[in-house]
């Protein structure tokens, strides 16, 4: 099963990666002459109260549910509410006893094969290191609280009871420190006059970011049916101001029915109350909610199917800001964008059994090096979640970014910890892979050159099998015939695919690269020069000019099939100019490791093709006299052309 609606940032790339293969090679030959939505930021982390930030009428959770049942029976007696917050080396995490959720949930550092690395919210400098909240203000705010953990059976009244009610507990509160090694399990529980007895029991790790929920629940001693764990309401990295094509807000993803499905905010339909559901049909490997480096994700203990997505929309405040090159060039910013709250309804056994839930990083290492291995262990079936990471929204695309992808993440992993600086890894990254394409650039060099010496000729050739043509002479004359096997000769060794190769190549690698840039963990916040995060925009956009006008310079000196006609000439020139102009537009706000990597490129096939340009320049005997203009008072000579 494959989502139909995929997000706008690779959907843009795609397009003016494909532009710039075929507008900057393409038409050389054959041409003729003649726009996201996300979650709130936070502006605190780790907050447990209910203090809210201006937001819209809270619209109340959408769970699944049938025909609104009598009220439940309240718990007797009534259990005094109670915060218990679990600390670990990896995260910190606050539970309320009032539905027996997480109000709270910060992480605070990953560790991998790659070592150890501190993790901060957005927009976090050295000297203001904020702490990186994963739940959402606004869904903390709502009534009832859209929080991770909440549980619906279909039962309106007593889903209300079970999400806003408090359970008893043994925990006094207050906080639970866990080192390397050590566990500390946490009961809720909750009775119901009318026969309803539920347990809510958590695990928690000191080093790990995989923890366990049980749930039973019975009503007169037998287990309710269509149980199932709500996660969300759109997790991620609270404190991004606001969102864009490559700053994505948090979103549905699962592996469900043997496929990845990712659901946007917008992929959703909404009624008038900004309230949507979507089913994902098939048994139910793991599901959750995550943004581009941060994710929630349930592993039932066995598949089941029943997974529902349940998200509401709504208008948020924001300072005054820039959405695109066109918007910063008119000074005309933007003060709000739509915003969407996303939970995942997973199914889930009610006898008490385990389910295993990963809440932290989306680390490539950390998930094909320990997650993956242990959690298959547990559940007793293969677990993948590097799926969590959006190699691609398109399955056609995605079989080969995902293996060059992490090959590409691998050769950065290598060169940063050489270098201990991901934009010197970058550099070095870049310069070894042109360096590999030289010989196809020389070999392009060669091509382009033949084509332009055979121009004149070749225009002479198609000039004759014009007149003959208008003359009403047959394709299969021996005349026409001749004409034809001539153009062959002149197009061999000259061959549009030959002079194109080292684009064609380039091509994966940079839709590699692109992914690679915008999932790395590791790329997430890296400093280099001027730039404070290579995952996120140039802050002074000198970056984005400077790709531009490299890419000028490297169209303008590198070979081009040769301009027959003025037609030709102008509409060359035009494309020298417009594409840059038109990528500058593309890439505005891209990460700025992508752009560093392009920037830097531009800069080396420059090198080379002077390197070239000069090495295959013509001897010029001893004693001749090269003009480069024609005299004023030149006469000019008439061409004349061969007949034969």
């Amino acid at each position: 099963m494959e989502n139909s609606n995929n997000t706008d940032s690779q959907k843009r790339f795609l397009i003016a990666a494909v532009l710039c293969v075929f507008i900057l090679f393409g038409w050389q030959y054959f041409f003729a002459p003649k726009k996201p939505a996300g979650e709130d930021a936070n502006k605190a982390a780790n907050s447990n109260t209910n203090t809210t930030a201006a937001a819209p009428t809270p619209v109340p959770t959408a769970a699944p549910a049938e025909t609104p049942a009598p009220e439940v029976a309240s718990a007797t007696p009534a259990a005094p509410n109670r915060k218990v917050t679990i600390k670990t080396p990896l995260y910190e995490v606050t539970l309320d006893s009032k539905g027996a959720v997480a109000t709270s949930w910060v992480i605070l550092k990953n560790i991998s094969a790659n070592g150890e690395q501190a993790i901060y919210a957005d927009g976090s400098t050295p000297a203001n290191e904020k702490p990186l909240q994963l739940i959402s203000e606004t869904a903390l705010s709502r009534d009832p609280r859209e929080l991770p953990f909440r549980l619906a059976t279909g039962d309106a009244g007593l889903d209300k009871a079970l999400n806003t009610t408090d359970f008893s507990t043994d925990s006094e509160g207050g906080e639970i420190t866990l080192k390397d090694g050590e566990t500390k399990q946490i009961d809720f529980k909750f009775t119901t006059a009318d026969g309803v007895e539920a347990t809510k029991s958590f695990l928690f790790r000191g080093d790990s970011f995989v923890s366990d929920v049980s749930v039973k629940l019975s009503r007169g001693g037998q287990p309710i049916p269509n149980v199932k764990l709500l996660i969300g309401a759109s997790l991620g990295d609270q404190a991004i101001t606001h969102h864009s094509y490559y700053h994505i807000e948090p979103e549905a993803v699962a592996y469900v029915g043997d496929a990845i499905v990712r659901h946007p905010g917008t992929s959703f339909t909404f009624d008038a109350s900004n309230n949507g559901t979507m089913a994902a049909p098939g048994a139910v490997d793991w599901a959750g909610v995550a943004d581009a480096y941060f994710a929630m994700a349930a592993v039932p203990a066995s598949q089941t199917d029943g997974l529902e997505y349940i998200a509401s929309k709504y208008e948020y405040p924001l300072p005054d800001y820039y959405d695109g090159i066109i918007s910063w060039v008119t000074r005309k910013p933007k003060n709000s964008e739509t915003r969407h709250l996303i939970t995942a309804a997973v199914p889930i056994p009610s006898d008490g059994t385990a389910t295993k839930v990963y809440t932290g990083p989306k680390d490539y290492f950390a998930f094909a090096g320990l997650y993956n291995k242990s959690l298959s262990q547990d559940v007793g079936r293969p677990i993948d979640l590097v799926d969590t990471i959006n190699f691609s929204n398109y399955r056609v695309l995605r079989w080969f970014t995902k293996p060059i992808g992490i090959l590409v993440l691998y050769a950065l992993s290598f060169f940063d910890q050489l270098t201990r600086n991901y934009g010197a890894a970058i550099i070095i990254f870049t310069f070894v892979f042109y360096m590999l394409l030289f010989p196809l650039r020389w070999s392009q060099t060669r091509s382009f050159k033949k084509a332009s010496g055979n121009a004149p000729k070749m225009k002479e050739v198609q000039d004759k099998i014009k007149d003959l043509q208008k003359k009403g002479v047959p394709m299969d004359d021996p005349k026409m015939r001749a004409l034809q096997m001539e153009q062959l000769k002149m197009t061999k060794d000259a061959l549009p695919l030959g002079g194109c190769l080292p684009m064609i190549l380039q091509f994966p690698l940079l839709l590699a690269f692109y992914t690679a840039v915008t999932v790395s963990l590791d790329i997430r916040q890296a400093q280099f020069l001027w730039l404070p995060d290579l995952s996120a925009a140039d802050p002074y956009h000198i970056l984005e000019f400077a790709f531009a006008i490299s890419m000028i310079l490297s169209m303008k000196f590198t070979p081009q099939a040769a301009t027959v006609s003025p037609e030709q000439q102008m509409q060359q020139k035009i494309m020298t100019y417009f594409m840059p102009v038109m990528m500058l537009w593309v890439m505005w706000s891209a990460p700025s490791g992508l752009l560093l990597y392009w920037f830097f490129g531009n800069l080396v096939s420059f090198g080379q093709q002077m390197i070239i340009n000069r090495m295959n320049k013509p001897n010029t005997p001893p004693g001749t006299t090269v003009v480069n203009d024609v005299p004023k008072n030149a006469k000019p000579v008439k061409q004349k052309l061969s007949t034969t």
